[in-house]
């Protein structure tokens, strides 16, 4: 029997002392042998980097500058080995058998170039500060021990095969769920690190255009919902507008598979992340941010009274957060 293929797991950190454990638990458990992992200290300033040390060789750290998620895993894909890479953030947790199916999936469809599973939201229990536990390390073992003994059927949702048109209407892959070939990410020069955020989308957009996506109808993951997180932080760029614009003036809107999204369509896509951006900005007190998602918005969806009125705010209600300017 010829030897399992290496998977590299990477995992970029800042500031993350208080998960980063948790994170790292749900990796080394998973009760796949072949595997090594690399996280990327992204400059923290807590002690992320003291704790990192402490796992000795079970992780390869590696140290940039902060420069973002995308520089991170760029950076760490320099030094990858393995056949496949799975990427994982320092503030959530895969959830047993992750692995173990994700790869025997890939082995057994040489023409699929990345599998992606379903996650949850983890966030708070109501009236409570603190998450609930993850699972524990008994479950892991367990997982893996029922996987060896008997193989699970595979199940597969309909989100398979060309997405591209599924991804021009909605981010359907969420990166810490997802298993890719290392020739695939080859092939699409990894991730775009002028993007502080969105990095991920643009990834899967790219790759979408000439490989094999598929995906398997399992919860995989537990996506940690914090006022931390980066895709909760007011950045003044709207990534996600901007990639959706590249990516529509690059390649248009019908993929591979024939299957094209209406203009309609798009243009209820667009507005929604435009208003959506300036939503968030408005109730952050960023007035000159809002304004201008706002107008963006007005562009894809003129007579829409809400955004009307969320537009008019920004400029008559000076008593207003928003109206403060940025």
């Amino acid at each position: 029997m010829s030897a399992p293929p290496l998977v590299t797991v990477i995992m970029p950190v800042f500031n993350a002392s208080a998960t980063l454990a948790q994170a790292l638990g749900s990796v080394l458990w998973q009760g796949y042998e072949a595997i090594e992992v690399i996280a990327v200290d992204d400059g923290s300033t807590d002690d992320s980097r003291q704790l990192l040390a402490t796992y000795g060789d079970a992780v390869r750290v590696l140290h940039q500058s902060q420069q973002g998620p995308a520089a991170a895993r760029n950076l760490a894909l320099q030094h990858a080995r393995g056949e496949y890479i799975a990427f994982v953030d320092a503030d959530d947790v895969w959830l047993p058998g992750k692995l173990l199916s994700q790869v025997a999936y890939l082995q057994a469809h040489p023409d699929v170039s990345a599998v992606f599973g379903r996650f949850m939201r983890w966030g708070t229990p109501t009236g409570e500060r603190r998450f609930a536990e993850p699972p524990a390390r008994a479950a892991y073992e367990q997982a893996a021990t029922r996987w060896r003994q008997q193989p699970e059927p595979f199940k597969t949702t309909a989100l398979k095969g060309d997405l591209y048109a599924d991804l021009l209407l909605d981010s359907v892959v969420h990166i810490i769920t997802a298993l890719v070939r290392r020739s695939a990410i080859d092939d699409v020069q990894g991730f775009d690190a002028s993007l502080h955020t969105g990095s991920d989308y643009d990834f899967w957009l790219r790759l979408s255009r000439a490989h094999r996506i598929d995906q398997l109808d399992d919860c995989v993951a537990w996506y940690r919902i914090h006022a931390q997180s980066i895709t909760r932080q007011p950045w003044p760029q709207n990534a996600e507008y901007t990639i959706l614009m590249r990516t529509l003036a690059q390649h248009g809107a019908r993929g591979a598979d024939g299957r094209a999204v209406s203009e309609a369509q798009l243009q209820r896509r667009l507005f929604g992340i435009a208003f959506g951006h300036g939503y968030l900005h408005f109730w952050h007190g960023q007035a000159v941010h809002a304004r201008r998602a706002f107008a963006q918005a007005l562009s894809h969806s003129f007579w829409h009274p809400r955004l009307w009125v969320y537009w008019i705010l920004t400029f008559l209600r000076p008593g207003h957060p928003a109206a403060k300017g940025s």
